[in-house]
């Protein structure tokens, strides 16, 4: 039987776009013991979108069936955890923006001269679509003071040799972000305050992630030739180092853009489904950039918020973000009061793998930014990693005991826990429509008892 489904709709500032989509779901709330909250993360229109949750929900309404079905001796603690539970899915759009392989790794990596016009043409690429502003996903709006500012960075791209161009490059971009969104977690912090030119000087080096492990247990590393065994841009010089600044850019566009949505718009949601219902439980699930909104939600929450989960499907923000104390300053996680503070009583758990490129190679342009010049960046050990690669690291409620499998698999989620799930059977960072995933998903929601 098909899981009802509510879709929800935010503008880009986080208001809810059509208030009848509020009232459907509430409407429709009395029957429902659980509510999953599904965001999508970096697409360009809601067909993207729509198809992510169709996959999705659809291994969960295969796994939900099993429970009228004869099943093995695996699945049965499975199935009489959610016996008698009833299911429901709101459906999360906003307006996210596309953050493409070609556009982080033009030429696939390498360093020929095809590559470097592949890059000329990436950079303007990923300049026009700085200065979209959509209201809604798949809207066509633009800010005309943002056009401007991105028309002034085109027309200095071939002119990057000079440090007042640099200059100019760097301030016009700035002038299109919300600094309010700064962080250390990302270095986006460090994003504002460097010179241009040291800007410049860090993001003009090669970013290269290490591989994924190789047949046999070896693992990717920097090759003493300069090459890479790991994914990686390989490019140099001044308009390598601008498109890198510019998808930066992007990169925070929608991280400050997803936490806008989740800590205004969907927490104000869920506050109301709470207000409504207050013993429903609520199992939020996000992918890429969409991880962070949920958290972002989550994070609203206040102390020793009951019957929650969260389950971050390749997240695209800091790998520190959930950490009691990283770096050389001891500073936490940007979202640590989810754990502090129990906002989330429910288990957390997160898939990573090496697998995923997008995220892989989006996290070590933060390390440059910061001027972190290690050959391979973007492992556990960057200060700058992200959690879709390498789990929450730093963090010492997180345990690494899971792999993600099959239903079937024994897990034991615990509530108050981070789980980090190595999920090397996912082969790119959207590769999350599967039953593996869908049984960790509902996994982690049978571990909250009845209320």
């Amino acid at each position: 039987m098909a899981t009802p489904t509510f879709d929800v709709e935010f503008t880009k500032d986080g208001d809810v776009f059509q208030s009848s989509q509020v009232d459907a779901l509430v409407a429709g709330l009395a029957p429902i013991t659980d509510l999953l909250v599904l965001s999508h993360g970096w697409n360009n229109d809601k067909a993207d979108a729509s198809a992510l949750y169709d996959e999705l929900l659809g291994n969960i309404d295969k796994l939900l069936d099993l429970r009228t079905q004869a099943v093995p001796a695996a699945l049965k603690e499975f199935i009489e955890r959610l016996r008698g539970r009833n299911f429901a899915a709101v459906r999360l759009f906003w307006p996210s923006k596309r953050f493409t392989d070609a556009d982080l790794i033009p030429g696939g990596g390498a360093a020929s001269v095809a590559a470097e016009a592949e890059n000329a043409a990436a950079v303007n690429r990923v300049l026009d679509r700085l200065r979209d502003e959509p209201k809604v996903l798949g809207g066509g709006e633009r800010n005309p003071a943002h056009e401007e500012a991105i028309e002034k960075a085109k027309a200095l791209v071939p002119n990057l040799a000079t440090v007042e161009a640099k200059r100019e490059f760097v301030t016009l971009l700035r002038s299109i972000l919300d600094p309010s969104a700064k962080e250390n977690d990302d270095a986006s912090a460090g994003f504002f305050a460097a010179p241009a030119e040291t800007l410049f000087a860090n993001a003009e080096q090669p970013v290269v992630a290490p591989a994924p492990a190789a047949a046999g247990g070896g693992s990717g590393a920097a090759m003493p030739s300069g090459g890479a065994a790991g994914l990686g841009d390989l490019l140099h010089g001044a308009q390598a180092a601008a498109r890198r600044i510019a998808n930066f850019a992007t990169y925070y566009q929608m991280k400050a853009r997803a936490g806008a949505v989740g800590s205004k718009g969907v927490a104000d949601l869920l506050r109301h489904v709470r207000a409504v219902k207050p013993d429903i439980r609520i199992h939020l699930v996000g992918h890429s950039f969409g991880g962070r909104l949920v958290t972002a939600a989550a994070h609203a929450f206040p102390a020793n918020t009951g019957l929650v989960t969260l389950s971050l499907l390749q997240a695209a923000f800091s790998h520190n973000s959930l950490s009691g104390k990283f770096g050389d300053k001891g500073d936490k996680g940007f979202y640590r009061a989810l754990v502090d503070e129990r906002r989330i009583s429910g288990p957390i758990i997160i898939t990573h793998t090496k697998n995923d490129k997008a995220v892989g190679i989006a996290y070590p342009l933060a390390s440059r930014i910061a001027g972190q010049n290690a050959a391979a960046l973007g492992d556990q050990n960057d200060p700058y990693g992200g959690m879709g690669r390498n789990g929450a690291q730093n963090t010492v409620e997180a345990d690494n005991i899971f792999t993600l499998g099959l239903p079937g698999t024994a897990y034991s989620f615990q509530p108050g826990k981070v789980h980090n799930i190595s999920a090397d059977i996912i082969q790119d960072h959207s590769d999350i429509r599967r039953i593996e995933v869908a049984y960790a998903v509902l996994t982690a929601a049978g571990s909250i008892p009845p209320p």
